[in-house]
């Protein structure tokens, strides 16, 4: 996965209540998991580094609030990403980028875990399986490390309420020379030996929970690297879902023609997902708005992601996650993430129908949407100005006699309420 530390203001809401957790059912182009990561380099920007429990409660609290107020309903947190933890652990060392070396008397996982609960959201604890600095890993062909990991899953399982363990794209390195001699075939038979032995240990703690893995985009270099993707989608007892990471646009330059990249690449993982395991794609939100050589397409339309959407729908694949939750809040993506939020919401309002005289004023109210993001930026306008006005916030005001149309919307999502304007009552003059 491309880790990138982008700015990002906090942005207040309107508050919504907290919504109900979602269905477990699985639908082809229900996008029932809609999800995003977060990252161990996240950790500073959005208060949770080196912070007293107070203050991390605080900041854990409005992260996960904010995720579910972007119509989020799973978070994959990394728990695990350099052969460390974000938690007291017997198995290894404490995450630097958690603790920022004062290690904290509390125990930051549970309260993650129960924050995100709150807010109807279900955990994943992501774990990089192999990694130790950027450049070196535990030797995936070394029994011990096999056993190194699924201690550390065990740890989690068992002592943390988390609805997942959640393996990214990280397998064998192509940087050091010593794996180099390791033939292809080699790499796919050890990594999948500890796939299958983290999913049987999964399964043997609770058959509900959930491991899965965001493998590459490029599936020649998932074999490369030795995540044998076609294994884990075609036969069982190694996945319960996969995340491929499909981040381009249908714009990219290649051999100096424009690809459909992103479309090809999703039609090459669902050709290749034998078993009909549930897909979720991983999409790329760090790279809204940036101007990319290689990818313009990124710079030039806001409407990747949603066109995206639009295509996960379509066919067998029943979500999405975005990389990653910073760039929800970063400037230059909002044109995109606007259109993502528009894509997914649904509007409800007080009235789809109201008479009013002449004369008199109404207001009409959005009395739920989702995401609860949407809130602030839902206008209103009328199909008819001089029958009926309406103010950007909802305020009515009859005119004239006639029907006119009252739009409620956010992007391309819009809910109708018809007024009937009626004329004024006529006031007749009483004899003495």
């Amino acid at each position: 996965m491309k880790y990138r530390i982008a700015g990002f203001v906090l942005y207040c809401f309107l508050a919504v209540g907290v919504m109900t957790a979602q269905s477990e059912e699985v639908k082809a182009g229900s996008l029932s998991t809609r999800g995003v990561w977060v990252s161990c380099f996240e950790y500073e920007d959005i208060g949770l580094a080196g912070k007293s429990e107070a203050e991390f409660r605080k900041n854990a609290n409005r992260l996960f609030y904010n995720i579910k107020a972007n119509g989020c309903n799973t978070v994959y947190f990394h728990v695990r990403s350099y052969d460390d933890a974000i938690y007291p652990s017997k198995v290894t060392g404490w995450s630097k980028r958690m603790t920022k070396g004062t290690v904290p008397s509390y125990d930051p996982l549970k309260i993650l875990i129960s924050y995100a609960h709150k807010y109807g959201l279900k955990f994943h604890a992501w774990m990089n399986p192999y990694r130790v600095t950027q450049k070196k890993v535990l030797n995936p062909g070394d029994a011990k490390t096999t056993e190194r990991i699924v201690s550390q899953v065990k740890e989690i399982i068992y002592h943390y309420k988390v609805d997942g363990i959640h393996f990214d794209d990280y397998f064998y390195p192509t940087n050091e020379k010593k794996y180099n001699r390791v033939s292809q075939e080699e790499k796919m038979k050890n990594v999948n030996a500890m796939v299958k032995k983290v999913y049987q240990t999964v399964k043997k703690k609770k058959k509900s929970l959930k491991f899965g893995i965001s493998p590459a985009g490029n599936i020649e270099y998932c074999e490369k690297i030795g995540a044998d993707v076609t294994t884990w989608m075609s036969v069982k007892g190694y996945v319960d879902y996969i995340v491929p990471q499909i981040y381009w646009s249908d714009q990219y330059i290649q051999e100096g023609k424009k690809t459909a990249l992103f479309k090809d690449t999703l039609a090459e993982w669902r050709s290749l997902n034998k078993r009909d395991v549930p897909m979720y794609i991983g999409l790329a939100a760090y790279k809204a708005g940036e101007k990319i050589k290689e990818d313009p397409g990124w710079k030039k339309k806001s409407n990747n992601l949603a066109n995206q959407l639009k295509q996960i729908r379509k066919g067998n694949s029943e979500g999405y996650v975005l990389f990653q939750y910073s760039d929800l809040y970063r400037s230059n993506a909002w044109k995109e993430i606007k259109n993502v939020l528009a894509s997914i919401s649904t509007i409800r309002l007080n009235k789809t129908k109201k008479t009013l005289r002449a004369g008199k004023k109404y207001k009409l109210k959005v009395v739920s949407a989702t995401p609860s993001r949407i809130v602030k930026g839902i206008r209103f306008k009328s199909g008819n100005k001089k029958i009926a006005t309406v103010t950007a916030k909802g305020t009515v005001k009859a005119k004239k006699k006639g029907t006119v149309k009252i739009t409620a919307y956010y992007g391309s999502r819009k809910k109708i309420c018809k007024i009937k304007v009626i004329p004024k009552k006529s006031s007749k003059k009483r004899g003495k």
